[in-house]
């Protein structure tokens, strides 16, 4: 493909600086983005165990719920029905949960001892994954959510900027360059093939995340827009966002003054569900009798031929008093066409569609991006030392050591801070407050970047990923300290393999006798290269 040279340079000062603008905010959020695949395994993995009797079967549910109901009358306010506990969510019957959707919180757990006396555990599980989700979201920063919320949009758009001048600048060489990994030339040559093919090679998903990152960002004023233009009634905004308030999708269902009306038991539920729509699986029966003291119903799960709005499943409101559909505008497979396509952002960016390959693969994506971010980073930091070193400068000008020393610390220092906070996890009271686990992260991400100012590049490279690999090995240290054998789970099991494995690339990285520069490297007498 042809184009004029003069509009391919000026493309190619674009990138660069958008991507130096964006780079660091970019690197934090793809690589906690990746991590964040786990959300769910990894806070049970961190969740501290709760000692309960074995979760009761569906057709003993009405005695838990009596015995519940009788000892503490509150419960009846809101309450969820587990069918298949886990590590985090260890008891059939949960209630005490502060009124929201997303993230782990504090709630007390119902349980049946062998001879049918009540048993209530109070524990919250870990928010140690779900802060590595909030560092996602928020592009590595520590403000106000909406505050964090306006500005990863902000870098969303500066990233699609990057992406479109990105493609431009590559476009005339793609076919000569396009498989041209030189990894034995200078570190130009290195950085520039690595951050050209990972960008190229993965080009459909970075575009899925910067549009689908632009429209949680901007929800709010898409739909104030929209509504404003079409004058019509828009998605209701708490519904379209992703991290949405608890009661959303739970539809009342009005019952005349002075009539009481038991609900169907959750046995019963589950079968209407299973009848009226077939294939989705039921995961949890979300009470809630807090609204005008009408009973409301929210049935999760998951249906493996479709793609779900998030991790956490699909859902639909359901009459608790005849188990019918109310609203289906979540439930995959029954939505609408505008409710679908709205919903296929949320499953395009949180890969809820295709099972653990997509998973995996999408948390190898968020790697392999985030690696991308650092190489272009590099790749200028190498280009502007030619240059110093082309007009005679001996040394490195502070423009370029501050770079250089941001690059290196914020990167391995995201990568340190995410080990630290997993590894503390399984000690941490509770598996770790959120914030113990923010005080953890920073000060870790801090230090790793007044490492970089104190040392020379190459030690400071070095050193970080060594204690980046040592502080990963630790991860099933602490979590075999934390949690007895008789209760590890093949969950758990796989997390430590996969931090094991992490840590020992990691190592090996460190120990190469030239860290963090190009293999099979050349001697180049001018040592124009060197970085």
């Amino acid at each position: 493909m042809k184009i004029r040279a003069d509009i391919v340079r000026m493309y190619r000062e674009i990138h660069s600086w958008v991507g130096i603008v964006c780079g660091l905010f970019l690197f934090v959020a793809f690589y906690a983005g990746a991590i964040t695949m786990f959300e769910r395994p990894l806070q049970d993995w961190a969740s501290p165990p709760v000692s309960l009797p074995p979760p009761v079967s569906l057709e003993r549910f009405p005695e838990l719920l009596e015995k519940t109901f009788a000892e503490h009358p509150e419960a009846r306010n809101a309450y969820t029905v587990i069918l298949h506990p886990t590590p985090s969510q260890p008891a059939s019957l949960v209630w005490g949960m502060p009124q929201r959707m997303h993230g782990p919180a504090a709630a007390s757990y119902s349980a049946l001892a062998e001879d049918g006396s009540l048993v209530i555990r109070r524990q919250p599980p870990s928010e140690a994954a779900h802060f590595i989700n909030i560092l996602h979201q928020q592009v590595g920063l520590w403000m106000p959510h909406e505050a964090g919320r306006f500005f990863m949009g902000v870098v969303a758009l500066l990233y699609s900027v990057a992406l479109i001048s990105g493609t431009l600048v590559v476009l005339p060489g793609l076919v000569k360059n396009l498989f041209a990994i030189r990894l034995g030339q200078n570190a130009k040559r290195m950085w520039l093939d690595l951050h050209s093919m990972l960008g190229l090679f993965s080009l459909p998903f970075h575009i899925i995340m910067a549009l689908t990152s632009v429209v949680f960002a901007f929800h709010d004023e898409i739909y104030v827009a929209e509504h404003a233009l079409l004058g019509g009634k828009a998605v209701h905004q708490v519904q379209g966002h992703p991290h949405a308030d608890r009661a959303s999708g739970l539809h009342q269902h009005q019952v005349p003054a002075g009539e009481f009306r038991a609900p169907l038991e959750p046995a019963q539920i589950v079968a209407a569900i299973t009848k009226q729509a077939p294939g989705f699986m039921p995961e949890t029966l979300v009470y809630d009798n807090s609204h005008g003291g009408h009973l409301a119903l929210r049935v999760t799960g998951h249906d493996p031929r479709y793609g779900a709005r998030g991790a956490g499943g699909g859902f639909a409101g359901v009459d608790p008093y005849s188990g019918k559909l109310l609203s289906t505008d979540y439930l995959p497979g029954h939505q609408t066409l505008p409710m679908a396509v709205l919903t296929s952002f949320f499953v395009l960016h949180f890969g809820s569609f295709g099972g653990e390959g997509v998973r995996w693969g999408y948390a190898v994506l968020g790697l392999a991006g985030a690696f991308m971010f650092y190489a272009g980073n590099q790749l200028w930091i190498v280009s502007r030392r030619r240059r110093e070193r082309g007009s005679g400068c001996v040394e490195d000008t502070r423009s370029t050591r501050l770079l250089c020393s941001l690059t290196v610390g914020c990167s391995l220092g995201c990568v340190a801070g995410v080990s630290t906070v997993l590894a503390a996890a399984p000690l941490l009271p509770a598996g770790g407050e959120m914030s113990h686990v923010q005080i953890i992260y920073f000060a870790v991400f801090l230090s790793c970047v007044a490492v970089c100012f104190c040392l020379k590049e190459r030690q400071a490279i070095r050193t970080l990923l060594f204690i980046s690999a040592i502080l990963t090995f630790l991860m099933p240290i602490s979590a075999s300290v934390a949690t007895p054998l008789s209760q590890v789970t093949a969950s758990s099991l796989i997390v430590d393999c996969t931090a094991i494995l992490y840590g020992a690339l990691l190592l090996l990285w460190a120990i190469r006798p030239q860290a963090g520069q190009p293999l099979f490297r050349r001697e180049q007498p001018s040592g124009l290269g060197k970085v």
